[in-house]
């Protein structure tokens, strides 16, 4: 009998854990979130497609243009729980010095070396897009391909 009611209870709190985390990853600005993962992910996206022409110069201004689409996914949680906040800044923080790390590393002209700090990148955004439902997480191959070369184009927030 003791047993049973250890694992009636073991599966009740099992359930609010899951119920629980699943309530605090819904964000309260679900569109705002959606799109500030859609940026983030562009960008990154426009960083790979300058590895196979050695464009390694721009890199840097890539780097510079994911550090500011930061702000919108830092401004997209402002009002979420504590918890989620801090969640996804560390996350965020962790891709942002990834990607300061590719602008430091573009200048050595190393093949391997940047297409690993560029990997980096992704690895850490497809972290940050973890704490969030699929449903906001960017569709690959649905970023688009550039301002006027795409249907898709680039996120509103590149325009």
């Amino acid at each position: 009998m003791t047993m049973r009611l250890h694992r009636g209870l073991a599966i009740v709190l099992a359930v609010l854990t899951t119920a629980t985390h699943a309530w605090a990853a819904e964000p309260k600005s679900p569109d705002a979130v959606k799109n500030a993962l859609r940026i983030l992910a562009y960008v990154q996206d426009d960083m790979a497609r300058k590895l196979p022409g050695k464009a390694y110069a721009r890199l840097p201004h890539e780097s510079q243009e994911f550090t500011e689409a930061s702000a919108a996914m830092r401004n997209a949680v402002a009002d979420d729980a504590p918890e989620l906040r801090t969640q996804v800044h560390a996350a965020l923080d962790k891709a942002v010095a990834a990607s300061n790390t590719v602008a430091q590393i573009s200048k050595t002209n190393d093949e391997v070396q940047i297409s690993a700090a560029v990997a980096a990148v992704d690895s850490a955004l497809q972290d940050l897009n973890r704490l969030f439902p699929q449903s906001l997480r960017p569709v690959p191959g649905q970023l688009g391909s550039g301002p006027g070369r795409g249907p898709g184009g680039p996120p509103p927030g590149l325009r």
